[in-house]
């Protein structure tokens, strides 16, 4: 198992320190471990991946063939306590998972033949928060059915990509000596860990058109995913090289409610409420319990074309 070699590496790295704080050798972890859904670990990489899926916002309407459409998204990230961040070491550690408040990417939908429109986005490499996300997100969409004040409407997306930061030793406890109270596992300088965001999900949604409210519409939407996320961890402690690779598939369910408004003839805004129910097993426990997603979303956007 990956956890218990790594925790002796640990302890052999507690015994190797002399005096001059320097290891008598190095030893490099590198294996691979495929986490169970439940695992803390697990549920940790399904709740940041999570944040990121590519809801609708809105319902899939018709959009004349070459349309272009560009809009902002902005999702609230909520903050993690010390019991959901106790996550390394199947809930032993505790791991450094608040660092951003907010997600945010553009988004741009065509219009396609067929009452098809796809959307795309790209979050570059930039870091911010620090954390360096690159993350490329697709949807195809198409309405099913639009009579008013009625619409329903299905979406295909998925996501690649990956967001890398200093989750495992970040810089406030790697200041600290390794072995002290602050710094009990060891860390000697900032991680550079990597935690892969790959996902696919199929959306349901539908809308009710309300002209006497100036055409404001809510919506509700279900949806269901498969994430296949990773993380390589990429930190030294007590002189050794952990290089551990751990990777979690998941099928998720999800929930959205909303309402979606057109400020102007081109100018479109859409807010709604996001929740995934997530299991997880956190030790001593030996039973599943439900530690949900549950954020707001919003999109802004502008007809182009």
């Amino acid at each position: 198992m990956v956890k218990s070699s790594r925790l002796k590496a640990y302890l052999i790295g507690l015994l190797a320190i002399v005096p001059s704080g320097q290891t008598l050798a190095q030893d490099v972890i590198n294996e691979t471990e495929f986490l169970h859904s439940n695992r803390p670990e697990a549920w940790a990489m399904n709740y940041v991946t999570s944040i990121t899926l590519l809801s609708g916002l809105s319902v899939p309407r018709s959009r004349a063939l070459g349309s272009i459409e560009g809009g902002v998204e902005l999702d609230w990230i909520p903050q993690l306590s010390s019991a959901q961040r106790q996550i390394g070491f199947n809930g032993i550690k505790e791991e450094d998972l608040n660092k951003a408040p907010v997600f945010g990417r553009p988004r741009i939908t065509f219009g396609l033949p067929g009452r098809f429109a796809l959307t795309l986005s790209y979050v570059p490499p930039i870091s911010i928060f620090g954390l360096k996300p690159n993350l490329f997100a697709f949807a195809l969409e198409r309405p099913l059915y639009e009579r008013d004040p009625w619409t329903i409407g299905v979406r295909m997306y998925g996501q690649i990509g990956n967001v890398e930061g200093a989750f495992t030793c970040p810089g406030s406890v790697a200041q600290f000596p390794p072995g002290s109270p602050e710094n009990l596992y060891g860390c000697e300088r900032k991680s550079a860990d990597k935690s892969s965001q790959r996902y696919a999900g199929l959306e349901l949604s539908g809308a009710y058109r309300i002209e006497q409210l100036r055409g404001l519409t809510p919506f509700i939407a279900v949806s269901g995913n498969f994430l296949d996320t990773q993380v390589h961890v990429n930190a030294q402690t007590f002189g050794i090289i952990d290089n551990t690779h751990l990777a979690a598939k998941t099928w998720t369910f999800a929930a959205s409610a909303g309402i979606a408004y057109s400020l102007t003839d081109k100018l479109r805004l859409s807010v709604g409420m996001f929740y995934s129910p997530l299991w997880v097993t956190r030790p001593p426990a030996t039973s599943n319990q439900n530690d949900a997603l549950f954020n707001v979303r919003a999109l802004l956007t502008y007809q182009l074309k």
